[in-house]
């Protein structure tokens, strides 16, 4: 083959068999989980991640796996080699860490704690051995054992039957981060978290311990105890009334709270202006029938401002009903009146009186009816 022949097929290759290739392979299988680890941990729950995970794999795989062997002595001796086995380590080691939102950095620890488990697991251990302690403290030394803390497990201040007087922890207590100091809980404040925070006061105390309670939701500046009477002073939205203590203000009496296509709304020790209802020009609630004034477009009805239009719509379906109605009692007397002159006679009286009392009852009441009858006497037109 000629160089030319040649360099056609590099191109070939190139443009159109690599191509087609690089687009058929599927990319590899990824779990999505471990591309969106949420908040990181850090390194001592990671290494309490992994042990847990490593403990469920020695109860998952502590009945054994083997095959065949009917005789009792066989089998158990089969038993205990899988026991002690480096299959039965592989199983317990591909299943560790395959669960959770933390699975990424369990399996980064899982790999540096590897040749300690080998080694532990080659001495033939007891499976209830601590191995928090084997791994994490005294090996891969990420932890520290408990009320102890910083990168030389120093024991935390203090009486560790009693840490921050049992209203806080230790900073780092555990792990090998940390200063010793104490963080203390909501409420609690103190070097040794032995003081109620401004806006607790002390609820109860005995030798061995003390609790703070959060000061009534009026009170600024602290309490003497938990009522609205307690208060040091109020805070804004509240007023001192020297019977009651601190009193919410409702500032919804000032009419001019909100503005004009709005309505006040009290709560305890504040206020909202929530917009009125779209037919309301002004109001005084929330809804179609708190309007002191219709917006335009809308008329009072009852109670309620409506669409004018959605008035006369309802107004010319009545109509329409009534006239329908009249209509049907003005067939049956015509189907009547052959058949029985006088009851006829007697039905069309009743019906002649219904239609007329009806369209008079529109009338004085402002409906559209047949004919104006507002200054009629109806008395008279029934007079022969």
């Amino acid at each position: 083959m000629g160089s030319s022949g040649k360099n056609m097929l590099n191109i070939i290759i190139t443009f159109v068999i690599l191509p087609l290739a690089i687009a058929n392979r599927q990319p590899p299988i990824v779990d999505p989980g471990i591309l969106t680890q949420s908040k990181s941990l850090g390194e001592c729950q990671a290494c309490k991640l992994f042990v847990e995970s490593f403990k469920k794999g020695l109860e998952r795989t502590s009945r054994g796996k083997y095959e065949g062997g009917d005789a009792a002595w066989e089998e158990e001796k089969l038993k205990l080699s899988y026991k002690r086995s480096e299959i039965r380590l592989i199983d317990i080691q591909e299943g560790i860490c395959k669960e959770g939102k933390y699975s990424l950095q369990c399996h980064h620890m899982a790999e540096k704690a590897e040749e300690f488990i080998e080694t532990w697991w080659a001495q033939d251990p007891d499976e209830n051995t601590d191995l928090l302690q084997y791994i994490c403290i005294d090996n891969l030394k990420v932890c520290c054992p408990q009320h102890h803390y910083g990168k030389d497990c120093t024991p935390c201040p203090g009486d560790h039957e009693n840490l921050c007087s049992g209203n806080g922890k230790c900073r780092g207590d555990g792990t090998r981060k940390g200063n010793g100091t104490c963080l203390c809980d909501p409420g609690y404040t103190g070097e040794n978290c032995d003081q109620c925070m401004t806006g607790y006061y002390l609820s109860y105390k005995d030798d061995t311990k003390m609790l703070c309670s959060a000061c009534h939701r009026s009170c600024m500046g602290g309490c003497r105890a938990g009522s609205q009477k307690d208060c040091v002073a109020c805070k804004a939205g509240f007023a001192f009334d020297s019977d009651e203590g601190c009193l919410d203000i409702n500032e919804c009496d000032d009419v001019n709270k909100c503005t004009k296509n709005q309505f006040c709304m009290n709560s305890i020790g504040s206020f909202t202006c929530m917009t009125c209802d779209k037919s309301c020009d002004t109001c005084h609630g929330d809804g179609p029938d708190m309007c002191r004034k219709c917006a335009k477009g809308y008329i009072k009805k009852g109670e309620f401002c409506i669409a004018e239009r959605e008035d006369e719509d309802q107004s010319e379906k009545l109509t329409t009903t009534r006239y329908l109605t009249y209509l049907g009692l003005l067939i049956a007397t015509g189907i009547l009146l052959p058949r029985s002159a006088s009851l006829g006679s007697i039905v069309g009286a009743m019906v002649l009186s219904y239609i007329v009392g009806a369209e008079y009852y529109c009338m004085i009441n402002g409906h559209m009816g047949l004919v104006d009858l507002k200054n009629y006497d109806l008395s008279q037109i029934f007079q022969t």
